[in-house]
């Protein structure tokens, strides 16, 4: 068994592309490119992903990290959490072109799966109820809002919307967008 079997969105097409970055240089280097088209117009954000993604490329594994990355991975969590105010560790699972807007206050639970193209900004958590449980699944395309929180073993959908302050205790549907504490369902 793997040990990425037991967590959200094992074996799906986001956990695929979240793992190129780990295995090649080619997939280092694509992952990469769709980082920095993401965050075009946000220095800040760009360094991150450049950091974040230099980490995994030198991890290899994100279960078993090999040693030459652990300076790079220590200069890069000191970067970014405690100069930044941005808790994204290199273990995450994370698809290629994720946007930051304004990432202070990010915090992203390193067993949390994020798909491709998807897009988080200040203040938004994403991370388990309790120690040990399961992670949030944020499949590709998805937009959270500021200060949204996606906590426990949930679903947020393809190019779904998660509105600013938002609490999303219960999966989203693709394409719905949300608001709340807790998170509800906009109707159109």
């Amino acid at each position: 068994m793997n040990a990425t079997d037991d967590l959200v969105g094992a074996g799906t097409a986001e956990e695929q592309a979240a793992g190129a970055p780990f295995r090649s240089v080619s997939g280092f280097r694509r992952t990469l490119r769709a980082d920095l088209r993401a965050n075009r117009r946000d220095l800040k954000s760009q360094v991150v992903m450049i950091g974040f993604r230099s980490c995994q490329f030198l991890m290899q594994n994100r279960d078993h990290p090999r040693r030459v990355s652990l300076p790079a991975v220590a200069l890069y969590r000191l970067a970014t959490e405690f100069v930044l105010g941005i808790e994204l560790r290199p273990k995450t699972r994370v698809g290629p072109g994720l946007t930051i807007f304004h990432g202070t206050g990010l915090v992203v639970n390193d067993r949390a799966l994020i798909g491709s193209g998807v897009t988080l900004r200040n203040g938004v958590v994403i991370g388990h109820k309790r120690p040990g449980d399961m992670a949030p699944f944020v499949r590709d395309g998805a937009d959270l809002g500021a200060a949204a929180l996606v906590i426990g073993a949930v679903t947020v959908g393809r190019n779904a919307r998660v509105g600013a302050g938002a609490v999303v205790v219960h999966d989203v549907p693709d394409r719905d967008t949300v608001v709340g504490n807790p998170a509800r369902s906009v109707v159109r």
